[in-house]
Order: structure tokens, then sequence, then C-alpha cells
């Protein structure tokens, strides 16, 4: 075997999940060239792992948005950059129609999920070949074993994020910078405004710096209104992908509701605290991650008290 894509475009979150395949894949053979198709603007998260060969970009949203005429023309040009490779097998870890017609685009048998698990049964007739997992196991797992089954080796040791970190050379970290991951799309996933005031007002009382990124205009509203008022809470200008994730690597701690960055957040295996009411930590909690503590479950949304003490804990140093 030579030559590899992955079809993992998005979201955010979903593309984390699945950076693991790339070390079990250099693991089983390290000659194998791993190239990965995502949405553009997620590619950072892609392009920074040293196991991918190239990033193949593309941007559906902008496509739609851009009518039928615009979408046929970035089909072909799709399709064009890929007619000078052969690949092995393609393998769509999205599991949706639109992800299969992407996988369609480069040359190469296709293989994902059997029907039954991938998230839209109609994607299961573009592969020529497919596999299972356990649909009780971890969102990370999950894409690990249908990987490892598609091409037949046997999966060894925890999942790998990013290969030159894990969790014992983890960065140093020399800052009393608290992050608070609180945007998400999903108004059901959002911890109450006055929640996240309250935990502002105890950390900066301590004597930490509060950061507080955000990514549109709604989610710098919602930062602006954290941060009113609060001596030393900071709304960070936006930033790309990159930057973001090489400023909140030197984080003490982070605290973050369901969403991309603090799937980032548990890859880069920062102290975080994870809130999960809204979606079931069981499937996408940073257990992986030392450092971390899952709080909450499926409509049960954590006290401040709660989320404080689990904050102590590990600005203490202490083990989970």
């Amino acid at each position: 075997m030579k030559r590899i894509l992955i079809v993992k475009t998005t979201s955010m979150g979903d593309v984390i999940h699945a950076l693991p395949v790339l070390d079990d894949i250099h693991r089983y053979d390290p000659s194998i060239l791993i190239d990965w198709m995502v949405e553009e603007p997620f590619s950072d998260l892609v392009r920074v792992n040293s196991h991918v060969n190239q990033v193949v970009l593309v941007n559906l949203r902008k496509w739609r948005r851009m009518g039928l005429a615009y979408t046929w023309r970035e089909w072909k040009r799709l399709k064009a950059f890929l007619s000078d490779r052969q690949y092995d097998v393609v393998i769509d870890l999205q599991g949706l129609i639109k992800s299969a017609w992407l996988a369609s685009a480069a040359k190469g048998p296709r293989a994902g999920a059997r029907l039954g698990l991938a998230k839209e049964a109609l994607a299961c007739l573009f592969y020529q070949r497919r596999a299972g997992f356990d649909p009780q196991a971890h969102a990370v797992e999950r894409l690990r074993v249908l990987t490892a089954e598609l091409l037949g080796f046997r999966l060894q040791g925890p999942p790998v994020f990013y290969p030159e970190m894990n969790p014992k050379q983890a960065l140093h970290i020399h800052t009393r910078d608290v992050w608070f991951l609180h945007a998400t799309a999903r108004d059901e996933k959002k911890w109450d405004l006055v929640a996240w005031r309250e935990m502002a007002h105890r950390l900066t009382d301590l004597g930490y710096q509060v950061k507080l990124p955000w990514g549109s205009d709604s989610e710098r509203k919602q930062a602006e209104a954290i941060a009113l008022g609060i001596d030393h809470v900071e709304v960070l200008p936006r930033m790309s992908l990159a930057l973001l994730r090489e400023k909140m690597s030197q984080a003490c701690l982070v605290v973050g509701v369901d969403t991309g960055i603090t799937h980032l957040a548990a890859a880069l295996y920062l102290p975080m605290v994870a809130l999960f009411f809204a979606t079931p930590a069981w499937r996408y909690g940073p257990r992986f991650n030392p450092r971390a503590i899952s709080l909450g479950d499926v409509g049960r949304v954590p006290a401040v008290g709660e989320v404080f003490e689990a904050a102590s804990r590990l600005l203490r140093g202490n083990k989970v």
C-alpha cells in the first residue's frame, strides 16, 4: 500500500476526533503517504500534523452559497487537482452522502462504515469496502477501529492526536491564563452567562487572567457580556486556528462547553474542565486527556460550585 486519502471534512470537533487515525496508520506502515480532504476553515488542524503528506481543500458551504454553476466549477477543479494521483484506498470517515460524493472525486476504491453505522445510509452505496465499529464506543475509538478494520491492522496503544505531543510531553505552562471556551453554535450546549461571569469573578479574585476567544459576531458579543465590568478578563482578537492553537497551549486551565476548541484543548492535553449537558460525555468527553475532568450529563447542567471545585483541583496540580 502506497497512498491513502482520508475524507473527514467537518466539523471542527469531528476532525480532531479523527486525527489519531494518522498515527495508527503510520505505526502500521510508516511508508504510506496519507493525504487528507478537509473543509478549508479547519485545514490548520490537519496541516500541522507531521503524518499528513498533503491537505486537499474543499469549501462546501461556499459552494452552496455561490450556486450550482460555481459548485460545478469547483467540483471539476477538485477532480483535476486529484487526477495525477492514484490512491490504494479512499477512506470516508464522515459517513455522509456529501462526503462520499467528495470521495468519489479521487481515483481509488472507496471505503467507509457499513450499513447501519454510516451517518447516512445512502453513503454506503459509494463504498467498495465497508467495516464496522461498536456504536457504544467513544467517537475517537469508533474512527480508529473503523480505519484499522478497513486497512486490516490491529490497534496499538492509546490515541495520539499530534505525534509531537503526549500526556508526558505536554507543554510546561508558566502563565496564569485561564481560557473560557464559551462559544458554540447550538444554544442547548451553551452554559448560562451568569455562570460564566461567576466563574470569572472567582478565578480573577484568585489572581488568574481570564481569556475569551470568539469566532463570530454573536460569539464576540457573548464574550463581551461575560467580561463586562470584571477586571483581568480579556476578550481576545479574532485569530486563525493555527494562532489560537499556539496561544491556547500556554493556558494553565481551560473551561469549555462541548465545542470544537474544547476538543482541540483536549488533544493538546491541557488541564481542562469540560461541560456536557446537551451531548453525552461517554461519547465525546476528553477522557484520553489525563488532565481533563468532564462534568454534567444530558439534561444535567453542572453548577458553578461544582465547576469551580474541579477547576481548583486542576490548578492545584492534583491528579484527576
